[in-house]
């Protein structure tokens, strides 16, 4: 038991030897007890009502400033909300009209590379046609290219190593 436990243990004790021992008959003794029981139970009640009107009075007053400030977080939440959805906007554009701006000249310099393997594949054809042909053994445009496939990919990495800048 703690501190506080023995001294209300004490107290009671205090109290019931002075009953026994008090000079006033048991009908009055009680009456003082059931008068001071009154009084420190309505004592009791009117620090709990005061308690309890501080707590209401308390949360009164704040109540006001919680939903303020909670009103201000929502409206700055629902601002930032709105920058990024702008900005996420404004970068989609963004992107947008550097794809379009450089779409031209990347169709442009594809086309020139199907041309080129085109011409690669053309060329390698031919020779293998005129090979075949040479050895007695023509062969028709499908295997030509065929055979030519391999010819061609070297061909072409070769012509992109020689394009691609070294550093």
């Amino acid at each position: 038991m703690g501190k506080l436990g023995s001294f209300i243990a004490g107290g009671i004790i205090g109290a019931g030897i002075a009953l026994l021992f008090a000079p006033r008959s048991g009908e009055e003794t009680r009456a003082i007890v059931a008068d001071k029981a009154d009084e420190y139970w309505g004592k009791g009640r009117d620090f709990y009502d005061q308690g309890k009107a501080r707590v209401q009075s308390t949360v009164a007053e704040v109540q006001p400033v919680i939903t303020q400030k909670g009103d201000e977080l929502r409206e700055k939440i629902d601002n930032a909300r709105t920058l990024i959805a702008e900005q996420v906007a404004k970068n989609a554009a963004n992107a947008r009209d550097t794809i379009n701006e450089k779409m031209p000249a990347a169709t442009e310099k594809l086309n020139q590379a199907a041309e080129t393997v085109r011409g690669h594949i053309d060329t390698a054809t031919a020779k293998i046609k005129e090979m075949a042909a040479a050895k007695g053994k023509p062969v028709d445009d499908a295997q030509a290219v065929v055979a030519a496939e391999p010819v061609v990919v070297e061909q072409v990495v070769e012509d992109a190593a020689k394009k691609t800048p070294k550093g």
